[in-house]
C-alpha cells in the first residue's frame, strides 16, 4: 500500500500504517474530547478530555493492531507466508503471500480477527464495570466503555457476510466447503460484499438528505469501499483461474536488456533508454552477474545536475530486496512477489542466471489472451502466445 510508515514488527510480522491513519486519530481524538466524553462524565478539565480521548483513540488503534495479527499468526500456522499488516482509514489490511489450503483453514483465519476484537470488547467492558465499582474514574470509565463498545461493533460489522469484510471469507469457506469449488465461492463472497456495500452507501444517502452530515457520509464512503474493494477481488480471483496452470516462462519478456551498474545515469539514458519502451532493467555487474533491479521511476528522484556523477548501481534496488522467480514456477505462486519499488516486476532466473523479467504488462496480457481462448482451457496447457504473429514487436518491462 503506498504511503504506509513501517512502525516495527510483532510476533515477527511487519506492522505498518498508512497516512490515512491520521484521519483517524483526529477524528475520533477530536470526536471523544470535544462531544462524547464531557457529554458521559461532565465535570473535568478540557486537557482530562483530549488525553483520554487521544489515549482511547491509540488503544482503538491497537486493538485494530491485535484484530489483524490474530489474522497473521493463523495464517502462517496454516503454513501460509505473511508479508505484514497496515493500518488505515477503514481499519486494517493483512497482506498474505499465498492462499489457503483448504475450507477450515480460511474459516479459522478469517473468524479469528472477529473473535478478537469481541474478546477485546469484553476485556474493555469488564474494565469499565470494575472502574465503576471502585468509583475511582468516571472519564476513565467512560472511556472504557467507548471501547467496550466500539471492539464489539468493529467485530459484529467484520462479521458481515460480504467479501472483503471478514464475516464475507466465512461465507466464502462455507461455500467451498459446500460445493467443493472455490472460485464459485469466492465470486458468490465477492457479490454478496456488493450487496452490502451498495446497502451502505444506500442508507448513507438517506441519512444525508434526512439531515445527518458526518454519519451520512461515513457509510457512503465504507459503502463505496465495499463496493470497490468487493469488484478488485472478484476481479483477482477471475485472473487466477483464468492463470492457472500457467509458468513463468509462458509469459515473462525473455533475455531482457540490463543496466551496466557502472554508467552514469546520464550515460545509461543516452545509450541505452532513449528510443527504447522499457521502464525498468536488471542491473548486471562488470561479473556480468545480476546486481539488482533499475526503474525510470528510481532515475527521476536523481536531482538532474547529479545523474553526471551518479552511477546506475547506486540507485538501483539492490538483488536481495528485488523478487525473484524460475521459469517452471506456477504464475499465480509469483503474482504476490512483485513490490510497489519494482512496479511489480519480478526477475526469472534460471540455474542462477538471469533468463527473463516478469510484469503487470506481461500477466495483464496473458489474461486477455486466455479470456479470449476460453476460461476453461486445459490445466497446464499454456494459451497461445498473444505476441504470435506480430511482427517487429518489441517487449514492455
Amino acid at each position: 500500500m503506498r504511503g504506509e510508515v513501517r512502525l516495527g514488527r510483532i510476533t515477527g510480522v511487519t506492522v505498518a500504517v498508512h497516512w490515512s491513519v491520521v484521519v483517524i486519530l483526529l477524528l475520533f481524538s477530536w470526536s471523544l474530547a470535544t462531544v462524547s466524553l464531557p457529554d458521559a462524565a461532565p465535570g473535568y478539565t478540557d486537557g482530562a478530555y483530549w488525553v483520554a480521548g487521544v489515549g482511547a483513540t491509540l488503544l482503538l488503534l491497537a486493538s485494530l493492531t491485535a484484530h489483524e495479527l490474530a489474522h497473521s499468526l493463523v495464517a502462517r500456522r496454516a503454513g501460509i507466508e505473511v508479508e505484514g499488516l497496515t493500518l488505515w482509514l477503514f481499519g486494517g489490511v493483512t497482506r498474505l503471500h499465498g492462499e489457503a489450503p483448504t475450507p477450515g483453514a480460511d474459516f479459522r483465519i478469517a473468524a479469528v480477527g472477529p473473535a478478537t476484537s469481541l474478546v477485546l470488547g469484553g476485556a474493555f467492558g469488564a474494565v469499565a464495570v470494575g472502574v465503576d465499582a471502585v468509583g475511582v474514574s468516571q472519564l476513565v470509565a467512560v472511556t472504557s466503555w467507548w471501547l467496550a463498545a466500539t471492539n464489539v461493533l468493529l467485530g459484529l460489522f467484520n462479521l458481515i457476510p460480504g467479501a472483503p469484510l471478514d464475516g464475507g471469507r466465512v461465507l466464502r469457506a462455507y461455500l467451498w466447503h459446500r460445493r467443493g469449488d472455490k472460485v464459485a465461492a469466492a465470486t458468490s463472497a465477492a457479490a454478496a460484499g456488493r450487496v452490502v456495500g451498495f446497502g451502505l452507501a444506500g442508507v448513507g444517502v438517506l441519512e444525508l438528505l434526512a439531515g445527518g452530515t458526518v454519519g451520512g457520509l461515513w457509510l457512503v464512503l465504507i459503502g463505496w469501499f465495499l463496493i470497490s474493494a468487493a469488484g478488485a477481488e472478484e476481479s483477482q480471483v477471475l485472473s487466477r483461474q483464468l492463470l492457472a496452470g500457467v509458468r513463468v516462462a509462458d509469459v515473462m519478456t525473455p533475455d531482457p536488456e540490463t543496466a551496466p551498474g557502472w554508467l552514469t545515469i546520464d550515460a545509461f539514458v543516452d545509450q541505452h533508454v532513449l528510443g527504447r519502451q522499457h521502464s525498468a532493467y536488471p542491473v548486471c555487474g562488470l561479473d556480468g552477474e545480476i546486481e539488482g533491479l533499475v526503474t525510470l521511476a528510481q532515475l527521476r528522484t536523481v536531482p538532474p545536475s547529479a545523474r553526471a556523477t551518479t552511477y546506475i548501481r547506486e540507485v538501483a534496488i539492490p538483488r536481495d530486496h528485488t523478487p525473484t522467480a524460475e521459469p517452471e514456477e506456477l504464475l499465480v505462486r509469483v503474482l504476490e512477489r512483485g513490490s510497489v519499488a519494482t512496479g511489480g516486476r519480478v526477475l526469472v532466473l534460471g540455474s542462477g542466471r538471469l533468463v527473463g523479467i516478469l510484469s503487470r504488462a506481461d500477466v495483464a496480457r496473458m489474461v486477455e489472451v486466455r479470456a479470449l481462448a476460453g476460461s476453461r482451457l486445459p490445466v497446464g496447457v499454456p494459451a497461445p502466445d498473444p505476441t504470435s504473429g506480430r511482427a517487429g514487436r518489441l517487449p514492455r518491462h
